[in-house]
Parts: C-alpha cells; sequence; structure tokens
C-alpha cells in the first residue's frame, strides 16, 4: 500500500530524528529538526516525541512504518524481538486496533509481517496476562491495551490484574538480576505482566496521546521501563515534543478527506432533517450521474432518551422520515447502546440499501464508513457531545479519490440551532478536538465562500521553470545509474567491526564507546538467541531489508555473496548477531558506489552535451496551503502563502518591496508539491525555496540557509547543482544561495537582472 505524501514525509522526519537521536542524544536530535526546545520532565533521557496528525489521517497505518524504523536503528539491539505496549484510549478502540492487527489481510499487519518476518505476536493485554517467555525471545510481541488497564487506581487494578503476581508468567524471572525498576513486595519480585514489559525495556506506542493529559497517565508510563515513547494524536498536549505536524489541508490535499464542511443550521427539528434527506438524494444523484460507486449515508443524531415528551428521541426521528418524507424502512438504520442494526452489516455492499443511520453518540469510536456524507443533528446543539465525538465520522473521503463533482468532496452538516454562530462555535470546538481548524468550515448560505487553504493565482500568466533533461525526458536519478550497471562488479571491499560473541548472542548494556549516553534510563543485561544464522538466511534477510529499486535482485544477492565471503575474523554468527549494523553500513556502502556512478555519468553526459533544461509542468492555477501566513504580499504569484520561518519570512519581505522593481513575481516553491525541482547525481531532488521571474525575463531560483547550515556539505552539494542549472541557463537562468552573511550583496545582484 502507498503511503500518502504527508505520511511518508511524516515517517522521513522520524527517520531523520532517529539518525540524530544515535548520534547526539534525544534533546540535541529534537532541537535539530525541528529548532523547538525538548521537553524532557517526563521521561528524562528516554526519546519521546509526538506526531500530530487530524482524526481520518492515518496514525495507525503511520505508527505500524514507525515501529519499523525505531526497532531496526534506535532500538536494533532488540533484533526484532520484545515488547512493544500499544496504548489506545478506550475499549472500542482497543478492539477495533486488535481487529486490524490481528487480521494478516489488513495492510497494518502486513506492514509488520513484511519487516519482521512474520515473527509478530499480537496480544490484548488480556491475553498478554499469559504470554510465554518464549513469545518475547523469539518474535516481536505487541500489546494492544486501553490506557486504563495500566492506570494504577486500585479498583482498576484488581480488574485488569497487571500488576499483580501471576504464576503463569514465573518462566520470564528465572535468572535474572536485580534491578530497582522491578516492583516487589515483601516476598520479593512480584512476578506481574507489568514487570515482564519492564524486563524487556519496551517501545511505547500512545495512540490518541492526548487522552493521557494527567500526571498518573504519565507517572505509570515512566514506570514501565520504556526505551523510546512515540505518540500520535490529532491534538498534542502542551507538553509534547511535536517532531512532526500534519494539517488538515494536507489530508485534503491527498484527498484523505470531504473538506470544506458545509453547514446549514434552522431553528427547528424538522426543518434540519428535511435539508438534510434533501441533499443526500441530490448527492446520491450526483453520484449515480458521475458514475462513481457511493451511496451517501446521512447520520442523524438524536437527542439521549429520557421521560420528556419535547426531547427529539431516536423513535421521533424514524417516524418522521418514514412518515413525513415516506423513506423506506429499509433505508434506515439504528445503532445505540440498545439497538445495532449494522452487526454484521456491509455498508459498502452494492446490495445494501442504508441511506440513514439514526444513532445518539454510538458511533463516537470505532466505527468508519467513508459513504457518510451527512451529519443531521438534532440534539442540543450547545452541548459538547452533540458533535465533538461524531463530526469525524462523516469526513473520509471514499476511496480516497477526490471526485470530480465538487459536492462530491464535502462533508454537511445540518443543526438544529437558534442561529448560525451558536451551531458554527460548536461544531468549531468539535473540528478542532479532532486536529481541523475553523477555517476547515463554511456557511452553506454563503455560496461565494471558498475552502480557506484552497488559494487561486493572482498573477494570469501561466508559468514553468526548466528542470534538467537528459533526451528531452527529466533528468532522474535511475536514468543516470542506467540499465547496465553490475553492483557485483563494483569494489566491495569496507572495513567493518562488531561485537564479539561466539555464541550467537546480543549481549545488551551501556557501552563506554556508546555515541549517545542514555543517562538515567536502565537497560537489562539481557540475552536474545539468534533465529537466523546460515550464511543463505542472513543474505536473504539483508536483500529484503536493502531497498534500491533500480538494483535487479539477483546482483544485489551477487554483491552481498561477495561482502559476507570478504569479512574476515568474523563467523556468520557473529555477523547475523550484528545484523542491522551490518546493514547500516551495508546501505551506506552501496549509496556510495550509486552516487559515485551516477556522477561519472552525470559528469560524462554534461561533457557530451546531453544534459540539457527544459520546461516540463507549469505551476498550477489553485494551490491547497498546509498553514497560512496571514500576511500580503504586492508581488506574489498566489494570493496567499504557506507559513514561513521568521527569516525566510524577513528575506520575502525585501524581495517583494518597491526597492526591487525588476521582480515581476515570485513564488514559494514547496518542497514536493510544486513542480520545480534540481535534480543532479544524488538520489534527492533539490527545492530551491523561492522562484522569482523579472521584467527581463530571467528566471531566479533562491534557497535561503540558516548560518548553522551555510557551511554543510548539504549545502555545497545545492549551490554546485544551482551553478550548472544556472550555466545550463545561458545567461536567462540564475541561482542564488542567501543567508544572513551574503543577503545584501545578493539583493543588489539580484536588482541588475
Amino acid at each position: 500500500m502507498e503511503l500518502k505524501k504527508y505520511q511518508q514525509d511524516s515517517i522521513d522526519t522520524l527517520n531523520d530524528y532517529i539518525a540524530e537521536l544515535e548520534k547526539v542524544g534525544p534533546k540535541y536530535a529534537f532541537m535539530g529538526i525541528r529548532d523547538k526546545p525538548y521537553k524532557s520532565e517526563f521521561f528524562g533521557e528516554t526519546p519521546f516525541v509526538c506526531v500530530k496528525i487530524p482524526t481520518g489521517g492515518g496514525k495507525t497505518l503511520v505508527g505500524c512504518h514507525s515501529v519499523v524504523g525505531i526497532m531496526s536503528s534506535v532500538l536494533k539491539h532488540k533484533m526484532d524481538r520484545g515488547i512493544v505496549m500499544w496504548f489506545v484510549p478506550s475499549e472500542a478502540i482497543k478492539s477495533q486496533t486488535l481487529r486490524k492487527f490481528k487480521d494478516r489481510n489488513d495492510w497494518h499487519r502486513k506492514v509488520l509481517d513484511e519487516a519482521f518476518d512474520n515473527g509478530v505476536r499480537i496480544f490484548s493485554n488480556e491475553e498478554a496476562l499469559r504470554i510465554r517467555k518464549e513469545d518475547v525471545d523469539d518474535n516481536l510481541c505487541i500489546i494492544i491495551s486501553s490506557l486504563d488497564a495500566f492506570r494504577k487506581e486500585k479498583s482498576l487494578q484488581n480488574k485488569y490484574k497487571v500488576y499483580q503476581e501471576n504464576g503463569a508468567l514465573i518462566n520470564h524471572f528465572e535468572n535474572i538480576e536485580e534491578s530497582n525498576i522491578l516492583e516487589k513486595d515483601e516476598s520479593g519480585i512480584i512476578k506481574s505482566l507489568a514487570n515482564v514489559i519492564r524486563l524487556s525495556n519496551p517501545l511505547i506506542v500512545i495512540d490518541e496521546g492526548h487522552k493521557t493529559k494527567t500526571e498518573l497517565s504519565i507517572t505509570f508510563l515512566k514506570e514501565l521501563n520504556p526505551s523510546f515513547v512515540i505518540e500520535y494524536t490529532a491534538t498534542p498536549r502542551e507538553e509534547s515534543n511535536i517532531l512532526v505536524e500534519i494539517h488538515s489541508s494536507e489530508l485534503k490535499d491527498e484527498e484523505m478527506v470531504k473538506l470544506p464542511l458545509v453547514l446549514e443550521s434552522h431553528t427547528q427539528w424538522q426543518a434540519a432533517i428535511l435539508q438534510g434527506v434533501l441533499r443526500r438524494e441530490e448527492l446520491e444523484k450526483t453520484a449515480k450521474k458521475e458514475k462513481e460507486p457511493i451511496r451517501p449515508i446521512a447520520l442523524l443524531q438524536a437527542e439521549q432518551e429520557k421521560e420528556d415528551e419535547n426531547k427529539i428521541t431516536v423513535g421521533k426521528i424514524k417516524d418522521f422520515l418514514i412518515k413525513d418524507r415516506k423513506i423506506p424502512e429499509e433505508e434506515i438504520a439504528i445503532k445505540t447502546s440498545k439497538t445495532n442494526d449494522l452487526e454484521g452489516v456491509d455498508l459498502f455492499a452494492k446490495s445494501c440499501k442504508i441511506r440513514y443511520i439514526i444513532t445518539v453518540n454510538a458511533l463516537a469510536e470505532g466505527w468508519d464508513c467513508s459513504f457518510a456524507y451527512l451529519l443531521i443533528s438534532v440534539a442540543n446543539i450547545g452541548s459538547k457531545i452533540a458533535v465533538e465525538q461524531i463530526i469525524g465520522r462523516i469526513m473520509r473521503m471514499p476511496y480516497a479519490k477526490r471526485k470530480e463533482k465538487e459536492d462530491l468532496n464535502r462533508s454537511y452538516i445540518f443543526a438544529s440551532a437558534r442561529n448560525f454562530n451558536e451551531a458554527a462555535n460548536q461544531i468549531i470546538s468539535g473540528l478542532e478536538s479532532n486536529g481541523y481548524s475553523k477555517h476547515d468550515l463554511i456557511n452553506a448560505s454563503d455560496k461565494k465562500q471558498k475552502y480557506e487553504f484552497d488559494v487561486e493565482r493572482r498573477v494570469k500568466e501561466d508559468f514553468a521553470v526548466p528542470l534538467m533533461a537528459l533526451d528531452n525526458e527529466k533528468l532522474t536519478f535511475e536514468e543516470l545509474i542506467g540499465e547496465d550497471f553490475e553492483l557485483h562488479k563494483q569494489d566491495t571491499k569496507f572495513e567493518f567491526k562488531v561485537h564479539y560473541d561466539a555464541d550467537g548472542r546480543a549481549i545488551i548494556d551501556i557501552k563506554a564507546d556508546d555515541r549517545w549516553f542514555r543517562g538515567a534510563q536502565q537497560i537489562l543485561k539481557l540475552t536474545y538467541q539468534d533465529k537466523n544464522c546460515s550464511k543463505k538466511e542472513l543474505i536473504q534477510w539483508l536483500d529484503k531489508k536493502l531497498r534500491f529499486t533500480m538494483l535487479d535482485k539477483e546482483d544485489k544477492v551477487k554483491f552481498l555473496e561477495k561482502v559476507i565471503d570478504g569479512i574476515k575474523g568474523h563467523t556468520i554468527q557473529d555477523l547475523s548477531v550484528n545484523r542491522y549494523v551490518l546493514l547500516s553500513k551495508l546501505d551506506e556502502v552501496i549509496n556510495k558506489i550509486l552516487v559515485d556512478y551516477s556522477k561519472k555519468n552525470f559528469d560524462k553526459f554534461l561533457k557530451q552535451g546531453k544534459i540539457k533544461v527544459k520546461e516540463f509542468e507549469k505551476f498550477p492555477g489553485t494551490i491547497t496551503l498546509s498553514e497560512e501566513l496571514p500576511q500580503e504580499f504586492n508581488r506574489n504569484y498566489y494570493a496567499k502563502i504557506d507559513k514561513l520561518n521568521k527569516e525566510e519570512q524577513k528575506f520575502i519581505e525585501r524581495l517583494d518591496l518597491d526597492a526591487l522593481p525588476n521582480i515581476k513575481f515570485w513564488i514559494r516553491n514547496r518542497e514536493k508539491k510544486d513542480p520545480f525541482y534540481l535534480q543532479c547525481w544524488q538520489r534527492n531532488r533539490f527545492f530551491p525555496d523561492f522562484i522569482a521571474l523579472t521584467n527581463k525575463g530571467n528566471i531566479l531560483a533562491l534557497e535561503w540557509k540558516g548560518e548553522h547550515l551555510e557551511d554543510s556539505k548539504d549545502t555545497e552539494y545545492k549551490e554546485n547543482l544551482g551553478k550548472i542549472w544556472e550555466q545550463l541557463g545561458k545567461g536567462k537562468l540564475h541561482f542564488f544561495l542567501v543567508g544572513n552573511r551574503n543577503v545584501e550583496e545578493k539583493l543588489s545582484e539580484i536588482k541588475g537582472l
């Protein structure tokens, strides 16, 4: 399953953090990536980061990929084994997550099985009370638990027994060293599930991390002796270290959600239902006309059942639909705590007739149907529960694919309220609690109102910036490698040092030569017996993990065989135990071989005149911003731009001023979103920060660099790349690397173009 761009970016950012973490520790790694203070009061030297993704953005799938990344890098000494604690906010979400993770045909489980060679065991916290020592020693054991199961209130402790003596777990405590991290009573170490988890020094994943707001919640997590803590949430708490921040508009841009959300309010509940039914029918007609396989569903939210004749109950709504609107009863389902007409029903099936689902708040969690387009709420809109817990149920885009007709790309709320503002304020509160924005809501009565983050260009002129091209096609890293490259014929010799252990075991301990000292974090001396220790198995594992799509599998395997045969002084068992160290080294070696080969070909093609510049895609007429910069500019190609850091904003203000009258317009060039980039002999594309066009027709590519990056190797490569592109432009293309040290000089140069 191909990840959405924002999902892949989230994982890439986490991997960048991990790479820095192994060098400088969690604090400075975070500060280097985010340029923000790191909050260590909760977990000390244990890495603790947060990924913010709005509801409907696929947090759980990103979490699965993150487990793979963390286990294979900073926790590689665990050799893909041990315990992962996956905490969820409720029993409903726990059941849903368990279903996904236990189903080998589900994408979440496929990601885990692929990464860990099917060596994954899934447990609920109740099932984990019987977890065997060999389960933990030979597999990656993921325990799915609600937060309440581990909170240390007495009543809950008695209910779930995770802290109590448990004879079924006795084997876990044989021959272990004394440690102050394990709970004890007067008879010694308590043989509890909590202590088994502490022994494993687990990776902790928190789904919906904002639910753990209390100090008590954080305390019990810290007491589980984690090696790494990562949380996924739509609304991070103030104390979270937000490593990745995804905005709702990015989900819309990636066709994951139906935005904007259109609100229509009515003082009479009957009018709200009537208009909602009419809109649903219109959407179904549109879907049929467009041949979209969608049956739009309306969710109708009733008030709580109470002995009050003025309450708009489930029964009243059903009667109104059948008697007043002539809706066939087979099209109506009820989903409440007492009645569940949806059990065993596939709402996506062509034969399914359900078009209306009446509920109170039973759809709050664990329910997901992207055919749901409308929420019709006759409940007291001033009550927070009226929308907050149900609003995300109508926002998922069917098949995660934008539709031709704009009406099918939106979701709708019909509310019974005294006025629009009353309804809007409460719905905005519900949106924000799910990671969305007030700008995601529009008024149905305002026909001209558009989605706030969809921005049109203000300049009528079409504009494309020339890219580097080879044989009239876009230059790519793969093209520079070519089809004739053979990896196994390259030099396979390199220095490789590993910890020596003839018994084929990984000994986990803090070593004096670690680059990062974990300080207060305690890692117990554990041993993991290596499962795969033949040469063939090791090569198969390395081949699978080394993801170089341009390389032929047979060629790669031949290279790996030569590498293994060429490493002297270590047995296959030694190499297998240190497989992640070897993997990291091989990834580095192969990348260098490929880049060197690519550079050689690039220089050859450049000399032969085969590399030129050519226009391809134009900048689009409309873009979707992630986070708007609330500032007007005179010469911006688009009406608004994405948020910039302070230095970039100050620079672009200078570029935009009348002091540079030769600038016709400029564009904020967004990484991996906009059509202009520079590609050379390295794998990654380089997206300069800004593009500008002068009145004389000169095109400028401008890259801003903070002082701490001005002298880096990456900056040197980008500058070389920019100058080559400039030379290929024959006087019409100009590249500028700008920083605080040379901004006046560069602005002066720009004035003359």
